[in-house]
């Protein structure tokens, strides 16, 4: 009997030991490994064009996607267009929305441009501006800093003197746009007349005279079905755009032109997601500082009531000495 009380106690020591152990691991664990915010609003407002318009009903980009994961429409953002929307859709695994505002809206590109003849310094537009975009001193000329506009439109309203103009953004060149480049790894299409194009058969050939290496037909179906970034995981900008793979295509699929295409539009969402990236840091920044001033002020404002009540403590003091 009594040997067996010992084992039971035994027993329950070892589990409450090993359960010891177990929660000592798991607090240290969820110490080292925990993650600072929401991952789900974060890769949401990654997707957002952090154009900080409030459109969306709410005061910023980052706001809006924490509302998303909460379970708000996903087709309240003017800025971002139809194509944003249906990326929020695919990263939640929900159907796609049509996009809630005016389309004769969405569709311009639009930057603010201050009159500088006409503007007096007053400096609200800088105050309005949610990712400083605009530069100037009191009673001195603004201006904007095109690149860095967002073409949100809130400076428009506060101006005094309505001095501010909403025009379209200015736009690269045409020559900046690609053109299908020349084959130079064959000149048998200088000898012959074009066959037409027919399907895909997977026959390889292409990647067998890749000189980087590639899977070009991987590619091609990517860029086919829409899917940049796979393409881009692919190797899609590591292309030196041989066309090697065009001569050797029993398809005659003008590959080398594909790749050329879709390295300029991953060139182009690169630099968006760049200016989508300096946009959230100046808004973040411009938030941090609006917060630093309000609490020196608060700060300012207690010390000012603290010495004003000091001051009317002495008089009443001094009032009933002299009383």
């Amino acid at each position: 009997m009594t040997e067996s009380i010992m084992s039971i106690g035994a027993g329950i020591l070892g589990l409450s030991a090993i359960g010891l152990i177990g929660g000592t691991v798991l607090e240290y664990a969820s110490k080292v490994f925990r993650v600072n915010g929401n991952p789900l609003v974060d890769s949401i407002d990654e997707l957002l064009p952090q154009t900080q318009c409030g459109q969306c009903g709410h005061p910023g980009c980052h706001p809006y996607a924490e509302a998303i994961a909460k379970g708000e429409a996903i087709n309240r953002c003017p800025p971002g267009g139809q194509a944003t929307i249906d990326r929020i859709a695919n990263l939640l695994g929900i159907q796609s929305l049509g996009l809630d505002a005016d389309e004769n809206i969405i569709e311009q590109d639009l930057v603010a441009l201050i009159v500088e003849e006409e503007c007096i310094g007053c400096t609200k537009c800088i105050q309005a501006c949610p990712v400083d975009a605009i530069v100037g001193s009191n009673k001195l000329m603004h201006t904007v800093i095109t690149d860095d506009c967002t073409g949100c439109d809130l400076c428009v309203d506060p101006c005094p003197v309505d001095c501010i103009e909403m025009v379209p953004r200015p736009k690269a060149p045409d020559s900046q746009k690609p053109e299908h480049p020349d084959l130079i790894s064959s000149d048998r299409f200088g000898r012959v007349d074009l066959q037409p194009e027919s399907p895909c058969i997977r026959c390889g050939a292409c990647a067998t005279v890749c000189p980087v290496h590639l899977q070009p037909q991987l590619m091609l179906f990517a860029l086919k079905g829409g899917a940049l970034n796979h393409a881009v995981h692919e190797g899609l900008t590591d292309c030196v755009e041989c066309a090697a793979c065009n001569a050797v295509c029993p398809s005659h699929i003008p590959l080398a032109e594909w790749f050329h295409l879709g390295r300029f539009q991953a060139e182009q969402v690169s630099v968006e997601r760049q200016l989508s990236s300096e946009a959230r840091e100046r808004f973040k920044t411009r938030n941090t500082r609006l917060q630093r001033i309000a609490a020196e002020q608060d700060l300012k404002r207690a010390a000012r009531k603290a010495k004003s009540g000091e001051a009317l403590e002495k008089a009443r003091k001094a009032r009933e000495a002299a009383s």
